[in-house]
């Protein structure tokens, strides 16, 4: 039994100048950063400025479910709060972020609030439509004046 061998000696020995030949010639590489790709991403309802304009008090929760669509969070313990967000990321960066607060009294909206970006929750001011006149009245009324009237000619005045 031979404790030295020559030829693995020399394997060994040209396996070692040879790696550390390779490595003096190799290219310095550079430092390559590898992060993970991260992909659009648009959650919830699309505000639509329009529809968020047709909202007003006094519509009923059919009528904003046909103009908003269905809400996001519509949760049953808060039956009378509709939540409709809308938040947009690209590349795992936050490009939009909207939300509309909807609350019924009963089955009529009471108020409605509006949130863009980091802003506070701000409540929609719905114009007024201003009073609508009476219809003016097409009868004469009768006149009176403080003056006696003017007697036929003719009559003789009392």
């Amino acid at each position: 039994m031979q404790i030295f061998d020559p030829m693995r000696t020399l394997v060994l020995i040209s396996a070692l100048c040879l790696g550390l030949a390779g490595c003096k010639s190799l290219p310095s590489l550079p430092k390559l950063s590898l992060t993970p790709y991260k992909i659009d991403i648009q959650q919830g309802n699309v505000l639509d400025q329009d529809a968020v304009a047709k909202l007003k008090p006094g519509l009923t929760r059919a009528q904003v479910r046909f103009i908003m669509g269905t809400p996001l969070v519509a949760d049953i313990y808060h039956a009378n709060r509709w939540d409709y967000v809308y938040i947009d990321k690209q590349a795992g960066k936050l490009v939009a972020q909207r939300r509309v607060v909807v609350f019924f009294d009963g089955d009529v909206v009471k108020n409605l609030y509006q949130q863009i970006g980091e802003s506070q929750l701000v409540e929609l001011q719905t114009p007024t439509v201003a009073p609508v006149a009476e219809p003016v009245s097409t009868q004469v009324a009768p006149v009176t004046s403080p003056v006696a009237p003017i007697a036929a000619p003719g009559a003789v005045a009392k």
